[in-house]
């Protein structure tokens, strides 16, 4: 679903313009009823704008009355948040006979408006209730990871249905499948001025696990914010912001102990007693925790689809946002789900594990935009009226994730979003399981998180290629060691390549920088001195090429090795078609443009977004599969299109372009990557293939972009 449209190159419009509503009904009509059904659940009535920079609300008070409408709140932002936000952002009632969606259209055709957008129904992910079995506890389970060496913290007291925090086997867990919390704890268990917001259903501040670790309003010595009474006690009338406060910050009353024992945990409540809220309202939560000074906030809510004004509000808090990835057991890069899929520096976004270090069944995961796992299922934690409850969910591995980022905060003040993400990411337990469903392939581990940094990893050493195949390049090299040469294991190789010299600092005429080539994914660190190997998969080419490859280790903070680099000569390999040839598309409507890091690619949108209504084609010359068996169309595509309604087809046409199959559809968004469509059922004949994109009357995107086009098979 979609909630937002843009219409770029609006003009600008006088300062006050009243709208004749039967007119603007009228001509958006069309784009409005296309529209509508794609809208997430919403606040119907009701609209949110934000106006262009420049077009501030004191100065536009009659916007809303120019379209017959209301004002009803003006979300005001200051400092940091509303110089990053740049615009004002108001929540509007739409007269009668006015709907969501035509408000939408008509507005996003004003020339003073950036963006309208619904105000979207937000709602916490399905959590489980589980029982914990207390004859179960003393159960030994299997061996997982080695335990953390150093030394521990280990409270006295502290409740061993906590398996998330000390793992030691309980309920035939899997042993030290934790987040090696004493360990971390014997570095820091938290400080007070360490002010960490939880924008969920608010929190019982009275809990005698929580009361001391709340923090306090020095203005008026309240204790939060409601965001849907405007008034600041952020009283827990449900239990889920409660439970992930105890699992951030439970003060150990009862054997409950958070991550951090000492904290300033500011409830935030935007979610009712049903655990139902509105985005108007979360904004609100993230603005008022960025302007009393939380460093960080815990968002275990979510499953909703992509919305600019959140979106915006999170990107302009300073704050780093900890995001629960969703509960719907789905792939967050095919089909996302925000505020996790949000492509912003300042969001990390949770999975959930259980004891035994596998992906919970019912936890979202994404090899490109879910980042690490951390402990949620049967996760005991505070709950309202003094009690405790085991849930599941990815809104409980959140808080763990969480509560390691606070500590990090109280270990090394003044340290950047970055630096905190990467210690988060680089620091977890390999997971092998964990391979391709999230970022770091590995869940959260606190002790490792905390550990002082004491240089760049050493340089790999002795880096080359080992052998050259059509389509196919394997590397060597000899893994180094982190805080130099002499350290432990570094936290992750990046591996690049490209077809002109990656250069090793600014790249002089015809190279390209290490940011600018293709990135592969690369297995985790060896110790020092292990033999390590990685396959590059290069584009197909009709004639022998040159490939260029760019290698730098990691460490747990982000600070890297220098870049070592060698080059291969690919041979070339057998092809019916190569689009790399002059000549080997045509097309009235898609162009080639000149892309930094790729060179020439194609893009059906060569001036900027694509249309609505669109029905466009690029198509190949005519291609003999004559002798060729197992065919493939192989090629290099990025792609951003409304999901679902605006689709690229790659079809193809026996019949000399009289009738089309379609072998292959995209839509939603991808970065660059590598495509595969099998043609083997054409072997034999003589083809075209296109590649067509076709777009509804509303909503469009950057499109489609494909470079390195070829059909390969056996012969």
């Amino acid at each position: 679903m979609i909630q937002n449209v843009r219409f770029p190159g609006a003009t600008a419009a006088p300062q006050s313009r009243r709208v004749d509503l039967n007119q603007v009904l009228s001509a958006t009509a069309a784009e409005a009823k296309s529209l509508a059904p794609k809208l997430a659940d919403h606040v119907e009535g009701e609209v949110l704008v934000k106006l262009r920079p420049g077009m501030n609300f004191d100065g536009q008070s009659d916007f809303a009355g120019d379209y017959g409408g209301q004002v009803e709140e003006h979300i005001k932002m200051g400092g940091t948040m509303l110089q990053n936000f740049n615009g004002d952002l108001m929540r509007i009632s739409l007269p009668e006979g006015m709907t969501t969606a035509e408000a939408i259209v008509a507005m996003g055709k004003d020339g003073r408006v950036e963006y309208a957008v619904t105000n979207d129904r937000i709602s916490i992910p399905d959590t489980r209730e589980v029982p914990f079995s207390p004859e179960q506890l003393g159960q030994a389970g299997q061996q997982g990871n080695q335990p953390n060496e150093g030394p521990q913290n280990l409270p006295k007291d502290l409740s061993p249905k906590l398996w998330g925090m000390h793992n030691t086997g309980q309920e035939s867990g899997k042993v030290d499948s934790d987040i090696d919390a004493p360990e971390a704890w014997a570095i820091t268990t938290g400080n007070r001025n360490n002010v960490i917001a939880v924008i969920d259903t608010g929190g019982d501040y009275n809990h005698k696990a929580l009361a001391s670790n709340v923090w306090t309003n020095p203005e008026d010595g309240t204790h939060g914010f409601n965001a849907i009474t405007g008034k600041n006690d952020p009283m827990d009338d449900h239990y889920h912001g409660t439970h992930c406060w105890g699992s951030i910050a439970g003060n150990g009353t009862d054997g409950v102990y958070g991550v951090n024992h000492q904290a300033s945990v500011m409830p935030i409540k935007f979610l009712s007693n049903s655990g139902g809220g509105t985005l108007a309202d979360a904004i609100k939560g993230i603005v008022f925790a960025t302007e009393h000074g939380a460093r960080l906030t815990s968002n275990s809510w979510g499953g909703g689809p992509y919305n600019q004004a959140l979106k915006d509000a999170f990107a302009s808090s300073p704050a780093l946002h900890l995001i629960a990835a969703g509960n719907d057991g789905k792939d967050n890069d095919g089909s996302p789900t925000y505020p996790g899929s949000y492509d912003l520096g300042n969001i990390v976004t949770v999975a959930a594990s259980d004891r035994n270090d596998r992906l919970a069944s019912f936890s979202n995961y994404g090899a490109t935009s879910v980042d690490l796992s951390a402990p949620g299922v049967a996760i005991y934690s505070t709950v309202t009226g003094n009690k405790y409850k085991n849930l599941d969910g990815t809104s409980m591995a959140t808080p763990h994730v969480s509560g390691v980022a606070g500590l990090i905060v109280a270990q090394y003040p003044g340290i950047t979003n970055e630096e905190i993400k990467a210690r988060l990411m680089n620091a977890v337990d390999d997971v092998p399981g964990f391979h391709g469903k999230m970022v770091a392939g590995g869940r959260l581990n606190a002790a490792k998180a905390l550990a002082p940094d004491f240089g760049a990893p050493g340089t790999p050493g002795a880096f080359g290629v080992s052998e050259a195949k059509a389509g196919r390049v394997q590397l060597g090299w000899v893994a180094s060691g982190d805080d130099g040469a002499e350290g432990g294991a570094a936290a992750r190789y990046e591996i690049r390549y490209s077809d002109r010299p990656i250069a090793v600092g600014e790249p002089a005429e015809g190279e390209v920088s290490f940011d600018q080539a293709t990135a592969v994914k690369a297995n985790r660190p060896g110790q020092p001195g292990a033999a390590e190997t990685a396959t590059v998969n290069v584009p197909l080419s009709g004639s022998e090429k040159t490939y260029y490859f760019a290698l730098r280790s990691t460490d747990k903070v982000g600070k890297a090795s220098e870049v070592v680099t060698t080059s291969a000569a690919v041979p070339a390999a057998q092809l019916a078609f190569d689009g790399n040839a002059e000549g080997s598309f045509t097309s009235s409507s898609w162009a080639q443009v000149d892309d930094a890091a790729r060179g020439k690619v194609w893009t059906d949108s060569p001036n900027g977004d694509y249309a609505n209504n669109a029905d466009t084609a690029v198509t190949s010359k005519a291609v003999s599969l004559a002798g060729m068996s197992g065919s493939k169309l192989i090629f290099d595509a990025k792609y951003a299109t409304e999901n679902k309604y605006d689709t690229v087809k790659a079809e193809v046409s026996s019949d000399g372009g009289k009738t089309w199959s379609s072998e292959a559809t995209y839509s939603g968004s991808s970065d660059w990557k590598q495509q595969a469509v099998d043609l083997s059922k054409y072997d034999g004949k003589d083809i075209q293939f296109r590649f067509r994109l076709t777009s509804d009357g509303s909503v469009s995107g950057d499109g489609f972009s494909f470079s390195n086009a070829v059909i390969a098979g056996g012969n």
